[in-house]
Parts: structure tokens; C-alpha cells; sequence
């Protein structure tokens, strides 16, 4: 018999990331407190000071402080403060879409065995959002036609079809099932690529990744966030990405498909 799970907004907690002083902050709260479905809302930050402060009193949001700071270790200590069934990281300088926990629901809930959800997106500049896709935005929805398919999104391999040409889920419109997480969720070791780094180990596990193809997030490209400068100033992330992709392939042919997946670093 079927098994469907009936999550509600109750059953899902969105940590919001905050850091420094992030003049977005307080439209992304909004964005979430406005969600046609209303998820449980808690604030994470390794910054503690009086703006974040003022916004958690303003709209009566709890703040956890996590006394160890740091890229990595922020997003797995926001993580860990999750109590309920599903949990999700919202960055501090995102828009989510009116919609976007009711159709993240449903479609879980439809689900045989979720191990996580995401959506499409579209790109912010300037804070206007690009109604054109981008080039970036576009190859990723190539790469993620295999996890379209409800019978085959289950499988092993249409898993990690979908991410051996690179990483097409967009972190932040992810919400996981927290009991199918690691122990170790994000690694230290993967600065720029985290995600991908989890998203690979998860492919290896029984369950659906359930992809909602609608847009229902508005992502913000800033020059100055982490994975910015880490393209600019070093060759972290080509480094990480390229030990990922050869847990696909053997070295020689990852080299290759590395020389033109490293191209979206130009679109960042």
C-alpha cells in the first residue's frame, strides 16, 4: 500500500540565517510570515547584535546565538536547533514565494518516501528579479529532468543522474526530513560546496528527492557573499567540485566535464 505522510506547517521550522547587519533581513521574515501555509520561524546567528535583535522582537521570532560562528558550522548549528519533522535554512537575503510552503507540502505529503524537496528559482539583482532565466538557471533545470519523474526520482541512480553533470539544487529552497539526515550534515571540509557534498551522500539512500518545478524563490546574486569570494580569491571551489564530481566518474573524464561545469563560475 501506498505510504503518504500528511505534514503541515506545524511539522516544518525555517531557520533563518542571520549575519552582520544584512539590509534584506527584514524582507525575508516578511516573505515567511506571509506564506499561505505558516511554517514555525526561528532566527540562527553567530552575530548577535541589536538590528537582528529588533527584528526578532518586532515580529516575535525566537533567536538561537551560536557561540562558534563560521560558514559551515552556522548553517549545521542552525540546523540542529530544528525540533520538528522538517527543516529548512532560509538565507537572510532570500524571498520566498507566497506559495512556496504549501506547494513544498503538498508535494511532499504526495510522496511515497521523502528524503528532501526543492524548487525552481529565479535570480535577484539589484533587488529586481530577472523574469528571463539565466544561463545558469536553465542548465540547471536540464540537470534536474531525471528527478522529475515520481517512479524514477526514487532510485539510486536517477538520483545521481541528476547530479553527475553537477549540482542542480539550489540550497536554498530545500527542505529536508530531518530524520534522513547524517550525523555530520554539512562537512567542514566542503567550504563552497556543502551542499552538493550532502546532496551526493544523500543520493545513495533509499527515498525521493521531490523536485516542485514551479518558481517559488527569488535568490539574490551578491558579489559579496561567501561563494562569490570564494570564486574569486582561490580555487576552493573548483577543488571541491571536482572530488565531487569523481564520485560520478573516473578522474580523467571529470576533468573534463569540469572544464565546462567550471564555467558557471562566471555567472556569480
Amino acid at each position: 500500500m501506498k505510504k503518504t505522510s500528511a505534514y503541515t506547517g506545524e511539522d516544518l521550522t525555517v531557520v533563518i540565517c542571520a549575519y552582520k547587519e544584512c539590509p534584506s533581513l527584514g524582507k525575508s521574515i516578511q516573505a515567511i510570515l506571509h506564506q499561505s501555509v505558516k511554517p514555525k520561524i526561528m532566527i540562527s546567528t553567530s552575530t548577535p547584535n541589536d538590528y537582528i535583535k529588533s527584528f526578532a522582537e518586532r515580529f516575535n521570532i525566537p533567536v538561537c546565538v551560536n557561540p562558534e560562528g563560521g560558514h559551515v558550522n552556522d548553517y549545521n548549528f542552525a540546523l540542529h536547533q530544528i525540533k520538528t519533522p522538517l527543516g529548512m535554512i532560509a538565507h537572510q537575503d532570500d524571498i520566498l514565494h507566497p506559495l512556496f510552503v504549501e506547494k513544498s507540502l503538498h508535494a511532499l505529503n504526495r510522496a511515497t518516501d521523502p528524503i528532501l524537496s526543492f524548487t525552481n528559482y529565479l535570480e535577484m539583482v539589484d533587488g529586481n528579479i530577472e523574469r528571463k532565466p539565466s544561463a545558469l538557471i536553465l542548465i540547471k533545470r536540464m540537470l534536474v529532468w531525471p528527478m522529475r519523474i515520481p517512479v524514477a526520482r526514487k532510485t539510486v541512480f536517477m538520483k545521481r543522474l541528476g547530479q553527475c553533470l553537477g549540482n542542480p539544487i539550489t540550497h536554498p529552497t530545500v527542505i529536508c526530513v530531518m530524520d534522513r539526515l547524517p550525523e555530520e550534515i554539512f562537512r567542514e571540509k566542503y567550504r563552497a560546496s556543502m551542499d552538493w557534498d550532502l546532496w551526493e551522500r544523500l543520493s545513495k539512500m533509499r527515498g525521493e528527492f521531490v523536485y516542485i518545478k514551479d518558481v517559488l524563490l527569488y535568490h539574490r546574486m551578491d558579489k559579496d557573499n561567501t561563494t562569490a569570494k570564494l570564486l574569486k580569491e582561490t580555487n576552493v571551489r573548483y577543488d571541491e567540485e571536482l572530488e565531487i564530481m569523481s564520485r560520478f566518474w573516473p578522474k580523467q573524464i571529470a576533468k573534463i566535464i569540469m572544464i565546462a561545469y567550471g564555467q558557471s563560475a562566471r555567472f556569480y
